[in-house]
């Protein structure tokens, strides 16, 4: 597994607890304060699942729990446990409480022991279909085989709230990260090659067949579509930083629209009218949340002035944001 993937997989397990989610889970940590937000964002810190509403964020889903997402409505969340050697998929209601495990790729081996490597799989980066029948998700078909054991390269699979999975992409010489769904069906994902040293690139998948983004540079991250679905707004690695940039979902020329040097994890409000990401402020060192206006017109998407909503939240930026009504 090559060095991006270890380091996910690292910062997943510092924030995870090793025993498994349960409905009587309760959140205890003192809720935060920032700016008025509209709508309700989800986030990740501290190994768990918080909510923003108003001024007050507060955690909904107690560790472990990360890279959580609404679904279209902004009724349910799935979202990312991840323990020992392995995580898996949840669904939670708007409350927080659990509804369903859609994975089951904890093993019963105890932790550490050669039983459980070869037993246990990861998935990442749940998003949800835009009719809500389903999630989507980069996960591995296989558990490790070999000797040293070698990990099978994430692809995206389909899950039905039953837990059934279909697969939907694999590339054999790739990973698959990140992924988001265009109004079309169609997919913009992140691959990494393997043995790229982890640079990162933004394809378009549809009908099995996956090519790369026209336009979108090399590391290219974090991507999010408008809800009309003409505009994709990622983050491209840029002197051991990043900034967001944008181009139209067909592809185009880039337009970096940040200038910030640490921004990333981008997501549109549900009218498109504002955008929120994270960066770390000047002279800090955790991720905190910002927020800009979003004008398109005939020069293409632009951002109005950032504006920074939260003072010390350090956010998970690799947990992304999800934003609903």
């Amino acid at each position: 597994m090559r060095l991006h993937w270890l380091v996910i997989i690292a910062v997943l397990l510092l924030a995870a607890c090793s025993a498994a989610p349960s409905p009587d889970q309760s959140p205890v940590s003192a809720p935060l304060h920032g700016d008025e937000l509209p709508g309700r964002l989800l986030f990740s810190r501290e190994g768990g699942v918080w909510l923003w509403e108003g001024r007050t964020a507060r955690q909904l889903i107690a560790p472990p729990a990360t890279q959580p997402a609404f679904d279209p409505r902004g009724e349910r969340i799935v979202y990312v446990a991840a323990r020992a050697g392995a995580s898996d998929l949840w669904v939670a209601d708007g409350s927080g409480a659990m509804l369903a495990q859609l994975t089951r790729n904890d093993p019963a081996a105890p932790p550490g022991s050669i039983e459980r490597v070869y037993a246990a799989m990861w998935a990442f980066y749940p998003v949800w279909l835009p009719d809500g029948s389903g999630v989507l998700a980069a996960a591995q078909a296989a558990p490790p085989v070999g000797d040293p054991p070698a990990d099978a390269p994430f692809a995206i699979f389909r899950y039905d709230l039953n837990g059934q999975r279909q697969p939907v992409f694999a590339d054999a010489n790739a990973h698959i990260g990140r992924i988001v769904v265009l109004p079309s069906d169609e997919l913009i994902a992140v691959r990494t090659v393997l043995g790229s040293e982890g640079q990162q690139q933004l394809y378009r998948i549809a009908g099995g067949q996956a090519e790369p983004l026209p336009g979108a540079p090399t590391p290219a991250y974090d991507p999010a579509v408008s809800p009309d679905g003409k505009w994709v707004v990622f983050a491209v690695g840029i002197n051991g930083g990043s900034d967001l940039y944008t181009l139209p979902a067909a592809g185009g020329s880039p337009v970096r629209i940040t200038d910030l040097g640490t921004a990333r994890a981008p997501v549109f409000s549900p009218d498109g009218t504002l955008l929120a990401f994270l960066a770390i402020p000047p002279g800090e060192r955790g991720f905190d949340l910002y927020l800009a206006t979003v004008t398109v017109d005939d020069a293409g998407l632009r951002l109005g002035p950032s504006r920074r909503l939260s003072t010390g939240f350090a956010i998970n930026p690799d947990a992304g944001l999800s934003w609903t009504r």
